[in-house]
């Protein structure tokens, strides 16, 4: 009987993260933004696979998934602000705006990083 109940506990973690996705992606239209660069990254990527390394692959994947989570953790930190707050405070203003400066910071850097990966990629590609 234990064995079941640890499969079901598993499998409804699962359930409430995909959920959490859902609402993230129903409320938030920066984390759709997110996404559809993402896809176009890994379309890039794809187009490009011959000169991908698999270093490449991993920088790539992970530094999407970090702007993705932060998203994610973004939108949960104004959700709970709000559900804290109830009217205009200054200091939840701050930690929203913090909290969006935290995932302006890590989009700026996999713009960088993207660079570094892709140009020398794309200058070999016309040359």
């Amino acid at each position: 009987m234990e064995k079941k109940k640890t499969k079901w506990t598993w499998l409804k973690k699962f359930a409430y993260a995909f959920r959490g996705l859902y609402f993230s992606l129903k409320e938030e239209a920066s984390l759709i933004v997110h996404i559809v660069i993402a896809v176009i990254v890994l379309i890039i990527a794809s187009l490009l696979h011959a000169s991908m390394s698999s270093l490449d692959w991993v920088v790539i994947v992970l530094i999407i998934g970090m702007v993705i989570g932060m998203e994610l953790l973004n939108t949960a930190i104004e959700n709970l602000v709000d559900i804290v707050i109830f009217k205009y405070n200054y200091n939840a203003k701050k930690i929203k705006d913090i909290s969006a400066a935290a995932t302006l910071i890590l989009t700026i850097t996999s713009i960088i990083v993207g660079l570094i990966v892709f140009i020398p990629k794309i200058i070999v590609l016309f040359k």
